[in-house]
């Protein structure tokens, strides 16, 4: 496998675990937060599925999508899971071809400015971030599971 090969293989890995994850929340509990300073379940959720948008904007225009574009993907009320997933799976899909589209050599030499931090990383970096970001929230909602005592699908087939 090439570098980009990998980098696709852990961005659809780490984002089906997540689902996994997810799924296994019943909706009643979209609302539940540990403490008033941490996200509830279902704006992890969201935060998660809607990340695709923002480094989509990030890769392709270097800049973050504005709160117009933001608020009637973030404002709306959690029903359930499957509502979540399902509205933001044309950002995933747009994501992931963008990655395939990319030349492995893209990897190593397109650095890429964020938007609203003074950081700078390579492609490839990015990307594996990226994969980071959604595997660490990955274990958190699996925590979540494990404070109300629901069941914890096994992430690990």
């Amino acid at each position: 496998m090439n570098a980009k090969e990998l980098i696709l293989l852990d961005l659809k890995e780490t984002r089906r675990r997540f689902l996994m994850a997810a799924y296994g929340i019943p909706n009643a509990y979209l609302t539940w937060q540990p403490d008033v300073d941490a996200l509830s379940i279902g704006q992890m959720i969201r935060h998660v599925l809607l990340h695709d948008y923002s480094w989509y904007m990030i890769l392709t225009e270097q800049r973050l999508p504005s709160e117009e574009e933001r608020a009637p993907l973030w404002e709306l009320p959690f029903t359930s899971v499957q509502d979540e997933v399902d509205r933001s799976m044309v950002y995933h899909d747009q994501f992931i071809a963008y990655v395939e589209s990319l030349n492995v050599g893209d990897f190593e030499s397109k650095l890429i400015q964020w938007p609203h931090r003074p950081i700078a990383r390579y492609l490839g970096d990015t990307l594996e971030r990226k994969s980071y970001h959604d595997a660490v929230h990955t274990g958190q909602l699996l925590q979540y599971m494990r404070m109300l005592q629901l069941e914890r699908p096994d992430i690990w087939d």
